[in-house]
């Protein structure tokens, strides 16, 4: 059952307003449990954490699912370090907050912005970049 828009916008709220730290992710959906996932960047700062935000909850919903199953993955930590939730990146526009409870993803409202605030902190490359890597499209 997909949930609607302000069902996963109350929960947005409630999760970031606990959130005292983010974790980039590498892997979508189907990459298995967040804490066992590489951590491409770690993210402590308020103020990173409030672009962050911003720039993974400020769009439309679209009232469906991306059928990939995305690149990288937000992790979000409480005071405790544990996992309140994650949203996986789908294209170079979409974010999927918990994709298997809400199945609504979200259009975000600058998708160039989110693109360039993962160039700036994502600790790339694990391993080499692919020739002609143009960034995280289709990563």
């Amino acid at each position: 059952m997909r949930a609607s828009a302000d069902e996963v916008r109350a929960w947005l709220d409630e999760v970031w307003d606990r959130t005292e730290a983010a974790l980039i992710l590498r892997g979508g959906d189907d990459a298995g449990p967040l804490g066992r996932r590489p951590v491409l960047a770690e993210i402590y700062d308020d103020d990173v954490l409030a672009e962050l935000r911003v720039l993974t909850t400020t769009g439309d919903f679209t009232g469906d699912i991306c059928r990939c199953h995305g690149s990288l993955t937000v992790g979000l930590l409480d005071a405790r370090g544990d996992f309140l939730g994650g949203g996986s990146l789908h294209g170079e526009t979409d974010v999927s907050w918990e994709p298997r409870r809400f199945r609504n993803n979200l259009a975000v409202a600058d998708p160039a912005g989110l693109l360039a605030f993962l160039e700036r902190h994502v600790a790339y490359p694990l391993k080499p970049p692919p020739v002609g890597y143009i960034g995280f499209r289709g990563e």
